[in-house]
């Protein structure tokens, strides 16, 4: 069920700690970010509700035999001392995933994925340097959301 609940609203299973207003206004904020992420000729999987996470991707082509690039992305809006280099963006993946639709057909193994980034409290995987499209993925996603 939707609806006020104390001090914090729940709207669509999320909890938001804070009044209508400063809700509608982060609701407009992820709007922004999203168009942005579009503007640069990003795809983006997120929601208008209270949730701070968002995924920013470039689709896999199997025409163009190009692997879907996907970043997992948890912001906030404000900086934050776990945040990447004291930013808003405290949890970010960026992942490489390679699809055999013939395999997935024969039910057979049919995805790869690489991690090229990891950061959560820390990062613990760094490969942006091997991989100029999830370089730029990166520094677009701390551009828009740090």
């Amino acid at each position: 069920m939707d609806g006020d609940e104390g001090d914090g609203i729940i709207e669509d299973g999320v909890v938001w700690e804070g009044t209508r207003a400063e809700l509608d206004g982060w609701r407009a904020y992820k709007k922004r970010k999203a168009l942005a992420f579009v503007e640069r000729g990003y795809s983006v999987g997120w929601y208008p509700d209270g949730d701070n996470s968002m995924e920013v991707y470039v689709p896999e082509r199997h025409y163009a035999h190009n692997p879907e690039l996907r970043a997992s992305v948890k912001f906030f809006g404000q900086p934050s001392s776990y945040g990447i280099d004291g930013g808003m963006v405290s949890k970010l993946t960026i992942q490489e995933r390679r699809t055999d639709l013939i395999a997935k057909v024969l039910g057979k193994p049919f995805e790869q994925v690489r991690t090229l980034y990891n950061y959560d409290r820390g990062s613990d995987v760094v490969e942006l340097a091997t991989h100029d499209e999830a370089g730029r993925l990166y520094n677009a996603i701390l551009e828009e959301l740090n």
